[in-house]
């Protein structure tokens, strides 16, 4: 079969962006057998094509400038293993709307593919097409997003869709490929009815060429970036003897900064040898209420914070990560959890995201029963002392390496797509 999906959103993004769901998902639907196209928001320039090679993390552009097979110019190297298998990517020209975008051609292009792919229900290209009566039958929804109670621009938007043009043109029946329970409830409580949790994945390669070419975090202290400069003045040249938990994500209530701050505040007064890491940027109101708490510890050396990290400082980061905490209330994609697995650092996490598809409790990380401090604190009291505990999920977490790979979610989609005993490979 093939595929075409369509990102409904923008801002317009690069289609060798790190871990693009739309990107990693239709390359895992060619590596199975399939053939899949993306559709990006391409704001308002004309339509335009980019060809990207399954097999690695390079683009290969079209310049009009140029003539015949010299117009594809290569961006980046193609070395994988079968260069010749190529997704497109489509930016086409539209228009933003209601938290999402709307293309201007994009039903020429989708009569020509057997289904087509959706990023959210709430999204007004996702409701065109999934109650459309010549696409419902062959759109599929992949969907992130839950209530939680604390983005209030999202769940009034949402509100509005839902009182209008959902109640208006329903289409219960469409398949949902839900990233995580969470994501799966909100459809069922929309009225939506074949709903499968799949899971989400991590673009692999991109990292895999990071390791390749890593520096070491002596070299990330003086290579003049934010974090390197935070390092200095922690001291790293003292990480040997320090056990360190890392936090990092958006600095809001969604993802519970306040709270990692009380774990870090114990620990750390508990614990003269851990240290924290602190990444991540937001709101600035905010971020002033998280710095005012972080700087006493910062001054000591014993907090670590930056407001970004660079790509190729992942695996420096992660190296001198001991464990992970993840105390997040609203995080659908989970991409702090998957670069720690695939790191090989245990995490502590609750119930978020996909993270009971990737981490059972006691045997890869520690999947904790409620938020209270008690709980946390006694996790990570547990996972700080007990040695042979961090040495047994690490070895777990090697033997679960493959488990982050889009090709496992394209996978279950695969073995729940609509009119599945009549696709053909």
């Amino acid at each position: 079969m093939n595929v075409l999906i369509v990102r409904t959103e923008g801002p317009t993004v690069p289609a060798n962006t790190y871990n693009l769901p739309e990107i990693e998902i239709a390359k895992a639907m060619v590596r199975a057998g399939h053939q899949a196209d993306v559709v990006l928001y391409g704001g308002f320039s004309d339509d335009r094509t980019e060809l990207m090679p399954v097999d690695d993390t390079g683009v290969v552009v079209y310049d009009a400038n140029l003539l015949g097979d010299d117009a594809y110019v290569k961006e980046g190297d193609v070395d994988g293993e079968d260069p010749d298998r190529f997704i497109s990517v489509y930016y086409l020209s539209g228009l933003k709307a209601m938290g999402g975008c709307f293309f201007f051609s994009l039903r020429s292009m989708a009569v020509n593919y057997d289904y087509v792919m959706v990023r959210s229900y709430d999204r007004l290209t996702s409701w065109i097409y999934y109650t459309d009566r010549k696409f419902r039958d062959k759109v599929v929804i992949f969907h992130e997003s839950y209530e939680c109670g604390l983005n209030r621009g999202y769940a009034r938007r949402s509100s509005i869709f839902e009182s209008t043009l959902l109640k208006i043109r329903n289409a219960p029946y469409t398949t949902c490929f839900a990233v995580s329970d969470k994501a799966a409830n909100r459809l069922r409580a929309k009225g939506f009815k074949n709903i499968y949790t799949v899971g989400y994945g991590l673009d692999t390669d991109t990292l895999d060429e990071i390791v390749e070419t890593e520096e070491s975090a002596a070299a990330q202290g003086t290579a003049g970036t934010e974090f390197g400069k935070a390092l200095k003045k922690a001291g790293a040249d003292r990480e040997g003897s320090f056990y360190t938990f890392l936090f990092a994500g958006k600095l809001g209530p969604e993802s519970n900064v306040k709270f990692a701050l009380d774990v870090a505040d114990k620990m750390l007064t508990t614990h003269e040898d851990t240290r924290f890491i602190f990444i991540g940027d937001g709101d600035k109101a905010y971020k002033s209420e998280c710095m005012s708490r972080m700087r006493r510890w910062m001054n000591k050396g014993r907090i670590t914070y930056a407001s970004s990290v660079k790509m190729s400082e992942l695996p420096s980061v992660y190296k001198m990560t001991d464990c992970v905490i993840h105390p997040d209330i609203y995080d659908p994609e989970g991409t702090v959890l998957y670069e720690a697995l695939y790191f090989g650092v245990p995490v502590i996490t609750g119930d978020t995201s996909a993270a009971g598809l990737l981490i059972e409790n006691d045997r890869n990380g520690i999947v904790t029963e409620d938020m209270t401090l008690k709980t946390w604190t006694d996790a990570a009291e547990r996972i700080y002392g007990d040695v042979n505990l961090r040495n047994r999920y690490k070895v777990a977490l090697l033997d679960d390496k493959d488990k982050l790979k889009w090709d496992n979610v394209v996978g279950r989609m695969l073995k729940t797509w609509p009119g599945k005993d009549k696709i053909q490979k």
